[in-house]
């Protein structure tokens, strides 16, 4: 459907061109191939990271528990279960690289300016969703966008007949872990949504748990009801109907991701936990960190230790600037400056340390899905140890969600 509706506009806009109307016929020509365009160049990877491996590493990488704490795959348009020249992330990539736990987090708003933040044609995803010729809810609500990528992962794991499965409680979990044991290949997927702004009406906590989303960062790019975001205007805190939704977030068996929270946020949530509001740790799926890159996209060293120090996970992630380079080394660098700063603080640094790719989030990586054994291939060269990789790799993360997602379906 897609291909004939994407050739009656090619088809208009060559009408248009020719009958004298070229502004008319450039922009539908946009509207048509601009979409493609802006995957291609913006969802790319580092040159040359894709070099072979000997034979001892290879062979150490694929008996590991490869997590992945963030990805949004279903964001674009494309056919994951074939191998694409562009994007990061899709079923033959995800075997490649021997990738276990597959978080695929849900975004639906970027709002470019604060005047007029409600205005669509202010919204990045307006103009994705258009370009693609989504359907035409998808051009103007937050939750029809998150309703189609959904519909996509779901259809995914469908389409994948068995080799990606859905993991909504501990027992899934606990499942995955011991058929991929005895060899068995299957990829668990995870759903994350990025920005509580969806949360209104029928698409409320129980909507979250019933669909299968088992993590949830309160904002994105933009300040939202809930809170204030890192890349806001206000940088203010928790609500008081963020604290009510936090707090309901939990109760649920959801967990809490700090990524893209204000400062203030961030300490809102972390003294929620420590005064026992909450009874799971927070995370941070994907950020770097300002001692060794200092940038607004990463989270403080204090911060850092306080999110550790609840329990929770810090997801390094794979692209600048929140990297202080875009290299695999920039990487393992930016890993074993947060392993020696949470020993400093008295903790065992490196079980709260895991990575959160940001694949497939519009950013240059420094691998993509099929490129996990070159962070093991770097971590083993930094010096770290094969137990320590283990953790690293997944899992942490395999430990952190059975110990902390409910054990039961509550669906």
């Amino acid at each position: 459907m897609y291909r004939v509706a994407q050739s009656v506009v090619l088809l208009a806009a060559t009408y248009l061109l020719l009958s004298g109307r070229p502004l008319f016929g450039l922009f539908l020509l946009f509207c048509a191939f601009g979409y493609w365009f802006f995957d291609r160049y913006t969802n790319r990877v580092v040159k040359g990271f894709d070099r072979n491996l000997r034979e001892e590493i290879s062979d150490f990488h694929d008996e590991l528990f490869v997590a992945d704490l963030h990805a949004d795959v279903c964001l674009w348009r494309r056919d994951h279960m074939n191998r694409n020249k562009r994007g990061h992330v899709d079923l033959p990539r995800l075997i490649e690289g021997n990738v276990s736990l597959q978080f695929v987090t849900v975004p639906t708003k970027l709002v470019l300016t604060r005047r007029l933040p409600r205005f669509f044609l202010t919204d990045l995803f307006f103009w994705s969703a258009m370009m693609s010729l989504q359907r035409i809810r998808t051009w103007f609500f937050v939750s029809a966008r998150a309703e189609l990528q959904l519909e996509r992962v779901n259809d995914w794991i469908k389409d994948s007949r068995g080799s990606l499965k859905l993991i909504r409680n501990s027992n899934d979990l606990e499942g995955l872990s011991e058929e991929q044991s005895v060899g068995h290949q299957r990829t668990g997927i995870m759903l994350g949504l990025e920005g509580a702004h969806v949360l209104r009406g029928r698409f409320n906590v129980s909507w979250l748990v019933e669909q299968g989303f088992r993590v949830v960062g309160i904002t994105h790019f933009n300040d939202t009801r809930f809170g204030d975001s890192a890349h806001g205007w206000r940088r203010a805190g928790l609500t008081a109907a963020g604290h009510d939704l936090v707090k309901d977030l939990d109760k649920n068996g959801i967990i809490i991701d700090l990524a893209h929270c204000s400062e203030q946020l961030i300490s809102d949530v972390i003294n929620m936990h420590n005064e026992g509001d909450l009874t799971k740790p927070p995370i941070v799926s994907h950020t770097g960190i300002k001692g060794a890159h200092n940038h607004r996209r990463n989270i403080s060293d204090e911060q850092a230790i306080a999110v550790a120090m609840t329990g929770g996970l810090i997801g390094v992630t794979f692209f600048r600037p929140a990297l202080p380079r875009n290299s695999i080394k920039a990487v393992g660098e930016v890993v074993l400056y947060l392993i020696e700063l949470l020993n400093e603080a008295g903790l065992e640094g490196v079980r709260h340390v895991a990575f959160g790719s940001d694949f497939d989030g519009a950013v240059r990586t420094v691998i993509d899905s099929s490129g996990w054994p070159q962070i093991t291939e770097m971590l083993l060269e930094s010096g770290i140890s094969n137990k320590d990789i283990q953790l690293l790799m997944g899992e942490n993360v395999r430990r952190f969600f059975a110990e902390h997602l409910l054990q039961a379906s509550i669906t």
